[in-house]
This record gives structure tokens, C-alpha cells and sequence, in this order.
């Protein structure tokens, strides 16, 4: 608003920018609803063009689309081959018309870099979508011997994972923890020591950290002992 009146001098509510940003948005990328129609055409070229990738689209009875997973076959190779089997799994919320909820499974490799195993697209983080998008990617990745997942605690990925991959580990993300260390406990001495306790490999070390976050405050080492030291320590984790 305030730059079309000083670049054109003409002003306008703010519905009328809204509605043209709206339609400048359409011109360029065209309506949802024919993205959708598109995916079962672009399933199938991304399969044609790229041997041993992996698509699913998942519709209801009146055929409304419910689901989608892809998983490329470069990727897919990679990650059996020469990729440290362990993947993080999170979910993001889409902001288009239909919302919705982005499913990411992903890797690094070694150079320490995001490597992509699989997206999907469901309505929304809950028990069904991550049965079904766990589900894919076991049919697309196989059975790995000491797979590790890592995530933030969501309860419908634990149930799915115990599901679908039960003799994998689980780990929960370390970024998540130290968040949630700062919305709830103010103690930046805490946040610290909780990182080198996350990067100490011998359990005497570990433990000696713990003290000193247990004498900074009772209730910090109360929360990270209820999220399970196995889950996020080094000095505790059950795999390799």
C-alpha cells in the first residue's frame, strides 16, 4: 500500500492489495487446485527420469487427496550406501489454501550437510498421517540394521516409529530440548552446561556435568532426566 502511493501516487485499501497480490500470486503460479491435479503427472516423471524413485498419492473415497510421499532413487541409494543411518524426522506447517502439514525425513552426510531421504504432505501431525508416511518410507528404504531416529519427543511419531520400525532407536533432538530449556528455565549457565552434557562421551564425565546442572537448578536436571538421558546424551545412547 504505502508503495504503490509513492511509486504510482494512488492509494488503495487494504482489500484491494490484498485481492492483487492474491492474483499476481495466481498469474505466476497458477491455482492450487490445478497443482494438485498435476501430482500423479509429476509422480510419474519423476519416476521416469529418475530410476528407483518412490511416489505415493493417497485419496479418500470421493477422491480427494489425503496424502503424498516421494522419495528419490539417488536418495534412496545414498542413504543405503554410504550414508550414516540415522534420520530426522519433523513436520512444518504449509501455508497455501489448503494448509496442511510438510513431512521431512533427512540425513547428513559427510560433510556434515542436509541430505533429503523423503517428503511427504499430510493434513496434519497426528497419528494416522506419520503411520502413513513411516510406513512409505520403510517401503522405500527397507530394513536397516541399528537405525536411529531423531526427533522432537511429538508423541504420534514415537507410537509410529514403535509401530513401523520397532528395533530402531530413538533419539530426541537436542535443539528442541535447549528451547525448551529457555521458554521454561531462565538459567543461561544451565542452557550451557545442558550442551556439554549432550557432548560428553564417558559416563563419569556426564555425570559430573549433571551435578553441576542439578546444583544450578533442581528442577532443569528433574526435566532432562524425565527426557530420558538415552534419548540425548552421548555418554547414554543405546545406539551406535
Amino acid at each position: 500500500m504505502e508503495d504503490m502511493r509513492k511509486d504510482m501516487g494512488v492509494s488503495i485499501s487494504y482489500v484491494k492489495a490484498w485481492s492483487a497480490r492474491e492474483h499476481a500470486l495466481e498469474l505466476v503460479r497458477g491455482l492450487p487446485e490445478e497443482s494438485y491435479a498435476m501430482l500423479p503427472s509429476y509422480c510419474a516423471m519423476l519416476e521416469a527420469k529418475n530410476p528407483g524413485t518412490i511416489t505415493h498419492i493417497e485419496t479418500n473415497s470421493n477422491n480427494h487427496f489425503m496424502y503424498f510421499f516421494m522419495s528419490l532413487g539417488p536418495c534412496i541409494r545414498g542413504f543405503r550406501t554410504v550414508i550414516r543411518a540415522v534420520i530426522a524426522l519433523d513436520g512444518t506447517l504449509l501455508k497455501g489454501k489448503y494448509h496442511g502439514t510438510l513431512f521431512v525425513a533427512t540425513c547428513k552426510d559427510g560433510n556434515n550437510q542436509t541430505y533429503p531421504v523423503a517428503f511427504g504432505v499430510g493434513d496434519s501431525e497426528n497419528d494416522a498421517s506419520w503411520n502413513w508416511f513411516l510406513t512409505k518410507l520403510r517401503g522405500a528404504i527397507g530394513d536397516i540394521n541399528d537405525l536411529v531416529f531423531i526427533y522432537d519427543r511429538h508423541e504420534s511419531i514415537r507410537k509410529a516409529i514403535s509401530t513401523i520400525f520397532p528395533n530402531a532407536h530413538h533419539g530426541a533432538c537436542i535443539f528442541h530440548i535447549s528451547q525448551n530449556l529457555k521458554n521454561h528455565f531462565k538459567h543461561e549457565k544451565a542452557h550451557s552446561l545442558y550442551f556439554r552434557a549432550t557432548k560428553a562421551y564417558l559416563v563419569h564425565e556426564f555425570d559430573r556435568v549433571m551435578v553441576q546442572i542439578f546444583n544450578v537448578d533442581s528442577k532443569v536436571g528433574d526435566y532432562l532426566n524425565a527426557a530420558g538421558y538415552e534419548k540425548w546424551a552421548h555418554a547414554h545412547f543405546n545406539g551406535k
